[in-house]
C-alpha cells in the first residue's frame, strides 16, 4: 500500500483520475477500463425521461476469487492473518476491507489518497472491483460506523464541491446497499447517473421514494432534516441513499429514503446507490437473466420493489 500521492496538479480531482489511471497500468484494477468489453443495455422511460442503464459486469466476481486475487498481486498471498483487525459484528469473521492497516497488510498495490473533509480525515482508493470509471472508495480514518449524521452529508458535499463537480459521490445506509456497514465510506466516481436526467420537480414520476435538494437553494439544512425525520420515525427498519451530483451545473442532494425490510428486489439482489440512481450493475451468475431482458417495467418493478411503502404517507404530511 502506497499512500501520501502527490500529483503535478493540487486539484483532487485531477489527482484522483490520475491515482486511478496509475492503478490501472499497475494491474490493481480487476479489469482495464480501457478493455474491460462491459456489456450495457440501456432503456428509455418516457414517464420519468430517465434512460436508465443495465450492465453486465462478470469480472466483479473475480472479487471472491483469493487465488486469483493473489495471483495477480492484487492480494498478497504472505498476509498475516493475524495482523488483521475483525470486527466483531461481521458474521463472516471477515477483516475489515476498509481499516488502513488491513490495507497494508493486504494490498500492496492500492494507492491511498488523503483528504480531509468537514474537519475528519479519510482515505480514497481506487476500487479494483470497479463499477464505473474513475470509482473510488473514500473510507474514513477510523473504523466508525456507517452510519448517517450531519457529517456525512457535509462531508459528501465538500468532497464534491472540492472536485470541481466532477465526482458523484454515494452513500449507502445499512441495508441499502452497504457491504461493509461497520465502517464508515462512500463511493465516488466521474460517471453521471440516471437519476441525474430526471427534470425539476418530477420526483413523482420516478419509481422510487426520492427528495431531491439544491445547495444554493439552503439544501443542506433541507436534507438533514428530512433525513433526520425520516430515520428518527423508526430507526430499527429506516435507511437512506444519498446522492451528490451537479446535473445542470448546480449541486443538488439526492435524498433516497429506505427501509431495510425492503432491502433486495427480485433478480437484482441487494439494491444500493448506483441502483436506486438508475444505474443496474450485474454481475452475478443469477443476474444475468436480468440483463438480457432489460426493460422499461424490470428497471421500474425492481425501484418500486424497494420503495419504503409508508414514504407516500410521511412526505404528503
Amino acid at each position: 500500500m502506497r499512500d501520501g500521492y502527490q500529483a503535478n496538479s493540487t486539484e483532487l480531482g485531477t489527482v484522483l483520475e490520475e491515482v486511478w489511471a496509475g492503478q490501472a497500468r499497475d494491474g490493481f484494477l480487476l479489469t482495464d477500463p480501457a478493455a474491460a468489453g462491459i456489456e450495457t443495455r440501456a432503456v428509455a422511460d418516457e414517464t420519468s425521461g430517465v434512460t436508465y442503464r443495465f450492465r453486465w459486469m462478470p469480472h466483479r466476481e473475480i472479487r471472491g476469487d483469493v487465488a486469483e486475487l493473489e495471483r495477480r498481486g492484487i492480494l498478497n498471498p504472505h498476509r498475516d492473518a493475524t495482523r488483521l483487525f475483525r470486527d466483531p459484528r461481521d458474521p463472516s469473521g471477515r477483516h475489515c476491507f476498509l481499516c488502513r492497516q488491513n490495507i497494508a497488510e493486504c494490498h500492496p498495490l492500492e494507492v491511498l489518497v488523503p483528504v480531509t473533509l468537514a474537519g475528519q480525515h479519510y482515505f480514497a482508493g481506487a476500487n479494483f472491483a470497479w463499477i464505473e470509471p474513475n470509482h473510488f472508495t473514500v473510507m474514513a480514518a477510523e473504523h466508525t460506523d456507517q452510519h448517517y449524521s450531519r457529517h456525512v452529508l457535509e462531508a459528501m458535499v465538500e468532497l464534491h464541491l472540492r472536485t470541481a463537480g466532477r465526482f458523484r459521490v454515494l452513500f449507502n445506509g445499512p441495508s441499502a446497499g452497504a457491504t461493509i456497514p461497520w465502517h464508515l465510506h462512500y463511493q465516488i466516481t466521474t460517471e453521471p447517473m440516471p437519476i441525474e436526467q430526471l427534470a425539476p420537480n418530477s420526483e413523482e414520476h420516478y419509481p422510487t421514494a426520492l427528495c431531491r435538494y439544491h445547495l444554493a437553494e439552503d439544501g443542506l439544512a433541507r436534507a438533514h432534516h428530512t433525513i433526520d425525520q425520516w430515520l428518527m420515525g423508526d430507526g430499527d427498519h429506516r435507511s437512506v441513499n444519498i446522492l451528490i451530483a451537479s446535473p445542470s451545473g448546480e449541486p443538488c442532494i439526492h435524498l433516497f429514503p429506505r427501509d431495510k425490510r425492503y432491502a433486495t428486489a427480485a433478480g437484482k439482489g441487494l439494491v444500493g446507490g448506483f441502483e436506486v440512481a438508475g444505474d443496474f450493475v450485474l454481475s452475478a451468475p443469477a443476474e444475468e437473466e436480468t440483463f438480457r431482458n432489460a426493460s422499461v417495467a424490470a428497471a421500474v418493478e425492481i425501484l418500486r420493489q424497494i420503495s419504503p411503502p409508508d414514504w407516500n404517507a410521511i412526505a404528503a404530511a
